[in-house]
């Protein structure tokens, strides 16, 4: 009898210890949501605006490992190659059209840039910045408009490679909008299959393969992480930098620095590039990623 009881009264302890763990995960795990939600300062060091001539209304910027070089577009319809001093190393105008977004893809260096309205993404040359191939998007997924067609339109872009997949990787793309009603415009970001490798045609479609609806208005700028393997957006109209794994969980938020962010940038060193649209391009020291 001696030994039932204690036998029993280790087992209510096992129990009860186990209880304490799996509540104390829980409170952990809901404190490790609410942190993700409320937005935080962004820890970095300002280093400040690299631009030794204004571009007009950039919308865009992306890191080139391979040249080393940051490429910036324009409202107007211009691509720049600069330096991370802020030197201008080439400018060309791709006959006036909307370009919202620029991305890089890292191993083979080619360029591929949103045009707003088109819901197109171009192929471009680093080295003469020509227009090599174009790819339409196609609006909608499963029956669902989400590139709503007079709208928006995409904002923003970055390119996740994956060795594994039969393109070499895949887009993200960000829908603007500025409406949360039903029958709104969505805010989304848009995972995009382009036949980069499966096709040779001048012109092509890209499909949309999934998407996330995101809480927040005006997605301007996207950029991959692949450090953490994290897609980071930000909102101009929020001053939001928002940080989400691939299958969409969100990881953080944080108040971002200055006014007018249309675009953004890691160059893997350490140090983050925001696009403004007053003209300026603004280097942080990412003390995340140091």
């Amino acid at each position: 009898m001696r030994n039932n009881k204690i036998f029993v009264l280790f087992c209510f302890m096992g129990i009860s210890a186990f209880m304490v763990y799996f509540l104390i995960k829980i409170e952990d795990a809901e404190q490790k949501k609410k942190a993700a939600v409320i937005p935080v300062e962004l820890p970095y060091t300002w280093v400040g605006n690299i631009s030794k001539t204004t571009i007009a209304e950039p919308s865009g910027v992306t890191y080139h490992p391979i040249r080393r070089t940051l490429f910036v577009v324009d409202d107007g319809g211009h691509i720049h190659e600069i330096r991370p001093d802020g030197t201008v190393i080439q400018t060309k105008a791709l006959q006036a059209r909307d370009l919202e977004g620029i991305t890089t893809h890292p191993k083979t260096g080619w360029l591929y840039v949103a045009v707003e309205d088109e819901e197109a993404i171009l192929e471009i040359s680093p080295q003469t910045l020509t227009v090599h191939r174009e790819f339409k998007i196609n609006r909608s997924f499963e029956g669902k408009s989400l590139l709503k067609k007079g709208g928006m339109g995409i904002e923003a872009i970055t390119f996740v490679p994956d060795a594994s997949h039969p393109e070499g990787g895949t887009f993200w793309i960000g829908n603007q909008s500025f409406s949360r009603k039903p029958d709104g415009e969505p805010s989304v970001i848009c995972e995009v299959v382009v036949p980069l490798l499966t096709s040779k045609a001048v012109k092509a479609e890209g499909n949309i393969i999934r998407f996330f609806e995101m809480e927040f208005l005006d997605i301007s700028g996207l950029t991959y992480n692949a450090k953490a393997d994290s897609l980071v957006l930000i909102s101009d109209t929020t001053n939001l930098l928002v940080e989400l794994k691939r299958d969409g969980t969100l990881l953080h938020r944080y108040l971002l620095p200055g006014d007018d962010q249309e675009g953004i940038t890691l160059d893997g060193l350490g140090y983050m590039y925001i696009a403004q649209e007053s003209g300026q391009i603004i280097k942080l020291a990412d003390r995340r990623l140091r």
